[in-house]
């Protein structure tokens, strides 16, 4: 049997434990997919909003332009969300980042006004 050198058995040592290292991350469902959000071309609006962000995060949006006479809705991919208003920061929107890219809109509809 030949000799096999120190050199060699690290090598050797260093790839298992880097495919073992592939194959942990892909079992445990470890996903680097980040996802984007569509702000209708208004991020600037939105406190702590970022472009992209990994399906299950929890997002956690303020919105603080706010007029006294205007009514406010906001819809993830066209679905109204349900969110809250805090004194310090306005509106607080929050969802559950999904497995796509979604696109963030916020209506407002002027109360003050006959329709």
């Amino acid at each position: 049997m030949e000799n096999v050198s120190v050199k060699d058995w690290l090598i050797a040592l260093l790839l298992i434990v880097s495919l073992g290292v592939l194959l942990m991350s892909g079992l445990t469902g470890c996903s680097s997919d980040k996802y984007h959000v569509d702000y209708c071309g208004e991020k600037d609006s939105y406190v702590g909003a970022k472009d992209t962000y990994r399906a299950g995060d929890e997002v956690k949006l303020y919105y603080n332009l706010i007029a006294t006479d205007t009514e406010y809705s906001f819809l993830l991919d066209g679905e109204r969300l349900k969110f809250e208003y805090d004194e310090k920061n306005g509106y607080v929107i929050s969802f559950t980042m999904p497995a796509h890219d979604v696109k963030l809109e916020c209506k407002m509809r002027n109360n003050m006004v006959a329709e």
